[in-house]
């Protein structure tokens, strides 16, 4: 079996958005990588894991705020995408969008397990999404000019309604928990929600998917 090698910053860059100039692959490299990657060639995924990797552990430290954690995050996306080449399909994503995408439902997933197990924590931790969540089961991700709208649909919130928000899609939190997990009163928490959910109703409503 194939051994990613290990991280090669032993300090990743604070990523604040999905990296721009990635989600094109220009070149063609990622996609003739991926491709080489589908026929057991490991030194494609060696490659593969030099060129992103770096980018993906700065991802991952900020969502999850755990070195750790993120590195093992950033480990289960490489072998994932060595099981799963085969299937990849470059009309359904761009390849770092794709990766991303992977990378970004194992965070979630920590994300979930961690707060379910800790409910009377006070700290916050924030979760810096700006795509869509995917079925973890096939890793695929929208296509990018949808990501790309809806990521403008979120950008368009604030602070306080953008966590709000995240907290009750991606992590399933009740009302009543988001209210105590953030110390906010319970109608103020339904006010940012309701304000979220008809901003980026608006803003969607713009396009057609």
């Amino acid at each position: 079996m194939f051994n990613a090698p290990s991280m090669i910053e032993s300090e990743p860059t604070p990523v604040p958005r999905f990296p721009a100039g990635l989600g094109e692959d220009g070149t063609g490299e990622a996609i003739a990588l991926l491709a080489r990657m589908a026929k057991q060639d490991s030194s494609a995924l060696s490659e593969l894991h030099g060129l992103w990797s770096p980018i993906l552990l700065g991802i991952a430290c900020r969502m999850l705020g755990d070195r750790r954690e993120a590195e093992e995050a950033v480990q289960d996306t490489f072998i994932r995408m060595w099981h799963r080449s085969v299937d990849y399909d470059p009309k359904l994503s761009p390849p770092f969008v794709w990766a991303f995408g992977v990378m970004r439902g194992y965070c979630i997933d920590r994300l979930r397990y961690r707060h379910r197990g800790k409910r009377d924590s006070s700290r916050v931790v924030p979760i810096h999404l700006h795509a869509p969540p995917e079925e973890m089961e096939d890793a695929r991700v929208m296509a990018l000019d949808d990501w790309r709208r809806v990521r403008s649909a979120l950008d368009v919130l604030g602070k306080d309604e953008r966590q709000c928000l995240e907290l009750a899609v991606f992590l399933e939190y009740s009302h009543s928990e988001i209210s105590e997990h953030l110390g906010t009163p319970l109608g103020t928490v339904k006010n940012r929600l309701r304000r979220a959910l008809l901003k980026v109703r608006n803003q969607l409503s713009r396009h057609e998917f």
